[in-house]
């Protein structure tokens, strides 16, 4: 019987192409490499869909589009983010249907409250892990309810005051703060309880952050991570920002802010934003708020790659690799990719200018919000693959 594992996790994962069985293909040996694999699934799979009447630009596509997924090996799945209900809560729900047809576990949706906030348990081994996933940033309506299906949703009330207090200041931009609503913390504290009663292992996934900038962390999601480590949490995945944050521990536990994306499609961008509205202009004051908004950040069509309409430093992605066993995690690292222009992750080699290039960003990340972090090469007995940087605490 195993003693111990990797977890295998990646960010952002949607299929939405011409031919969706080319996804993957060049990174499916390194994916099913691991022991647990992990997503976070960007969307909705369903053939028959109705928009919601809250979001933005509908990402869903064909229930068969899912297939790929689980040829690359994935175990569970986070439906916990601001896309899972945008074709209704009959997607959603045909969605989880669809995963779990194909042996993936959904989490962090479902048709009601509890069912979106119940862990996922996976056993590899005599090991136990377990899965809980939240949203924090999604469209009004998307939460799920006592008999309402939707997400299991962790909301913060977002506070703006001056940086000075002695002076009046019309116009200028503001300190942000947040505060967690008192029972979705209250339900964290409780759901995290119940995964450490049924589990060794702990892993909370959480969709947050500012997407308009990179590197940046909210102390929405500084606050949240510890929390969450507090209250029985062994390892905090982050996503939705589109671009790699830092990697932090906190009472020896990782915390990856930001896993950006690993192969998320989004085609025919400047059709849909067309049709739907959504962070589009109609004009040109529309044009300078979006321009001041987002800057070079701004989701638009970039040239050269059509499925990837983000700013370049989305492209640089990987596998966060993380070995535990019954006594907690024992090993943390991450395998780099590039995205290429077909939308697929290429893993690069150690050394290289590709691998030089995620990390040198991910060094940045930890920096610009001063985490004291070391990436190193994978110390001997560590177990993570050697195409790995190894991940420590300490400056």
């Amino acid at each position: 019987m195993a003693t111990e594992a990797s977890i295998f996790a990646v960010g952002d994962v949607f299929i939405d192409r011409d031919e969706p069985q080319t996804a993957f293909q060049s990174s499916k040996a390194f994916l099913t490499a691991g022991d647990v694999l992990f997503g976070n699934c960007e969307g909705a799979f369903s053939d028959v869909w109705e928009r919601a009447p809250s979001s933005g630009s509908p990402v869903v596509a064909p229930a068969a589009n899912a297939e790929p997924l689980a040829e690359a090996g994935f175990t569970v799945v986070s439906l916990a983010n601001n896309h899972s209900v945008d074709g209704g809560h009959g997607a959603l729900l045909n969605t989880c249907g669809t995963l779990e047809s194909l042996g993936i576990r959904p989490v962090g949706a479902g048709a009601d409250i509890a069912q979106a906030r119940r862990p996922v348990v996976v056993t590899r081994g005599d090991l136990r892990i377990a899965f809980v996933a939240y949203a924090s940033v999604f469209p009004y309506g998307y939460e799920a309810r006592a008999a309402v299906p939707g997400l299991a949703p962790l909301r913060a009330h977002t506070r703006f005051t001056p940086w000075e207090l002695n002076e009046w200041q019309p116009g200028l931009l503001p300190r942000v703060t947040t505060e967690l609503l008192a029972q979705d913390e209250t339900a964290l504290h409780d759901d995290l309880k119940a995964a450490r009663e049924q589990a060794d292992i702990v892993v909370a996934s959480f969709h947050w952050g500012d997407f308009t900038r990179p590197y940046v962390l909210t102390d929405h999601e500084r606050r949240v991570a510890r929390l969450a480590v507090d209250a029985g949490a062994d390892i905090v995945l982050g996503h939705h920002h589109h671009m790699l944050r830092g990697v932090e521990f906190y009472r020896n536990r990782p915390i990856f802010y930001g896993l950006g994306h690993y192969l998320f499609d989004l085609p025919r961008l400047r059709e849909r934003l067309a049709k739907d509205g959504y962070l589009s202009a109609t004009g040109p004051h529309d044009e300078l708020a979006l321009s001041r908004r987002f800057g070079e950040y701004r989701i638009q069509p970039r040239e050269g790659y059509p499925l990837l309409p983000f700013h370049e430093d989305s492209r640089l992605t990987g596998i966060a690799v993380v070995r535990v066993g019954a006594g907690g995690v024992t090993a943390v690292g991450f395998r780099p990719a590039v995205i290429n222009q077909d939308n697929d992750p290429i893993h690069a080699l150690p050394g290289s200018p590709e691998w030089k290039n995620v990390v040198t960003y991910l060094e940045r990340c930890c920096a610009e919000e001063g985490i004291a972090t070391r990436f190193v090469t994978p110390e001997k007995g560590s177990g993570l693959p050697e195409d790995c940087v190894q991940i420590l605490p300490g400056g």
